[in-house]
């Protein structure tokens, strides 16, 4: 199971325990990678510029902590470093050469100018694995071009399917950021594994937006492309997410084996629809699988959400509420299995965030930190790199850090 003990002494080592991953990155995907291994047991150091990342801005803040930045850099120690600055490049790359992962998520060429570019890293450090991310790679026409969350939602082909082309609509939700953290993660730990299979040798990662979201979403858009050269009348865009409304709420559901719908008509009384030709086989129930819920309209509207789900409970069927986040958080299952975690910090108070991603029985993932504060951890981190006090306050005195 998960653990939230936030005291080092007394929490489990996670798989990952050892592992220092130096995190030079902003926003969601760099620092959702990071995190994911942070969570994993490994020690994540977040390199930031004076400032720090533009996350941070993000409201609603409380005691000058952003909720947002916090969701995404729990299991870190903050260091402000000026990359702009000669000393504070060499403090970061000292700092690179005791890790064994760098994360980052700019631009290609960026960490080239600031002298930290992943050749200069690997000359000095040959076993770091360096992990970039980008929006499109680091060739092609498009490696030069910024990209947000909704701009590749918007190229992957994933919302006329959503919509329609004529409205087409985004997820609200910034997932293909997280879908290139969660492979980036993967694609950390796989190059991690060929590092211990292949006597230390690291390498170069890369991880663009656009590669990881197509991955992630083309196996649901690819049927009608798949055998190039069959010559198949292609398949119409099949709606099969209808929502069914109740006394008071929604409930949602996938009917598709004979034994679910059979069962979905006993339960509403429509024993009548067991002989309509429309749904007779699973793909006749899904070529009209508006038209089935239409049919089930009716019966639902008489009762309360709960009752729906009690029913569909007892005769098997596939099918659960539509919460908001309040009513997940009260979900009897979700509170069960940790789908999110309370801890108390003695400056913020309770805190409650997203749980871990897995469970293991030898090596839980953990909350250990809660999100930095600025440069919360910088004295401390340049001490381990051999800094004295003297030093360390030339170095802020002269702009190297915060």
């Amino acid at each position: 199971m998960a653990s939230v003990d936030t005291d080092p002494s007394t929490t489990p080592a996670g798989p990952c325990s050892g592992l220092r991953i130096v995190e030079i990155a902003t926003m969601v995907s760099g620092p959702f990678a990071g995190q994911i291994l942070g969570d994993l047991g490994a020690e994540v150091i977040k390199v930031e510029m004076p400032g720090g990342d533009p996350m941070r801005g993000l409201h609603p803040m409380y005691k000058g902590q952003s909720a947002y930045f916090s969701l995404y850099n729990r299991n870190k120690k903050s260091l402000v470093l000026n990359l702009k600055s000669e000393g504070g490049r060499d403090l970061a790359h000292r700092l690179i050469d005791t890790a064994d992962v760098v994360i980052e998520n700019f631009r290609p060429g960026t960490m080239e100018k600031l002298g930290l570019g992943y050749e200069r890293l690997q000359a000095s450090n040959p076993k770091l694995v360096y992990a970039g991310l980008s929006g499109f790679g680091l060739t092609g026409p498009y490696a030069g071009k910024p990209a947000y969350d909704h701009v590749i939602q918007g190229m992957s082909g994933l919302m006329p399917y959503i919509g329609t082309p004529e409205a087409p609509q985004p997820i609200q939700n910034i997932i293909a950021d997280k879908v290139a953290s969660v492979i980036c993660s993967n694609a950390v730990l796989a190059a991690l594994l060929f590092r211990h299979n292949n006597d230390g040798k690291g390498q170069r990662v890369s991880v663009s937006l656009m590669k990881s979201f197509g991955a992630f979403v083309l196996p649901d858009l690819l049927g009608n492309h798949y055998y190039q050269s069959a010559g198949l009348k292609k398949m119409p865009n099949i709606k099969v997410h209808y929502p069914l409304a109740t006394k008071d709420g929604h409930v949602i559901g996938h009917i598709q084996l004979d034994h679910h719908f059979e069962n979905l008509c006993r339960m509403f009384g429509r024993e009548d629809l067991l002989a309509d030709e429309r749904f007779a086989t699973p793909w006749a129930r899904i070529s009209n699988y508006e038209e089935m819920w239409q049919e089930f309209s009716g019966p639902a509207a008489g009762f309360t959400t709960a009752e729906v789900v009690a029913m569909a409970d007892q005769y098997g069927i596939p099918l659960g509420p539509v919460n908001d986040v309040e009513a997940f958080l009260e979900d009897p299952q979700a509170i069960h299995s940790e789908s999110f975690i309370d801890t108390e910090d003695p400056e913020f108070g309770r805190l409650r965030m997203a749980g871990f991603f897995a469970d293991f029985d030898a090596s839980p993932a953990s909350l250990r930190l809660r999100a930095p504060k600025l440069g919360e951890h910088s004295e401390e981190l340049l001490r381990r790199l051999g800094q004295s006090d003297d030093e360390i306050n030339a170095a802020r005195a002269a702009g190297l850090l915060a």
